[in-house]
């Protein structure tokens, strides 16, 4: 298993570019895409010129993309439609009659606590 191997000598030289990457690809290898993207983003830290490291960055964001979107589809219909929203009303009159109302609610509210 050389992902086993990498990883037991990477804690000797941690800043180790060409160990991070070996062992970023072997982790992209497996499915690890997480741990895989922390060892090419360190490993990108010490080499920020390195070509091979951006494509492998850029290959993992591909791969998540492409589940997301399977999980997207996946899901699509689970919960069924969404319900539509309720319709809020539209005429200005009604909204100046609920404002009135509540304002005269909390008049009177105010007013009865005070007699108590």
């Amino acid at each position: 298993m050389v992902g086993l191997e990498e990883q037991q000598s990477l804690p000797s030289d941690e800043n180790n570019v060409k160990a991070l990457f070996r062992r970023g690809k072997a982790r992209a290898e497996l499915g690890q895409t997480d741990a895989a993207r922390e060892d090419f983003l360190k490993a990108r830290k010490y080499a920020p010129q390195d070509k091979a490291i951006t494509k492998e960055l850029r290959l993992l964001a591909e791969q998540d993309k492409v589940v997301y979107e399977k999980q997207k589809e996946l899901y699509k219909g689970l919960f069924g439609q969404r319900p539509d929203p309720k319709p809020q009303p539209k005429n200005w009159l009604i909204l100046i009659w609920q404002w009135l109302l509540s304002l005269f609610y909390r008049l009177f509210k105010r007013q009865r606590q005070k007699a108590d």
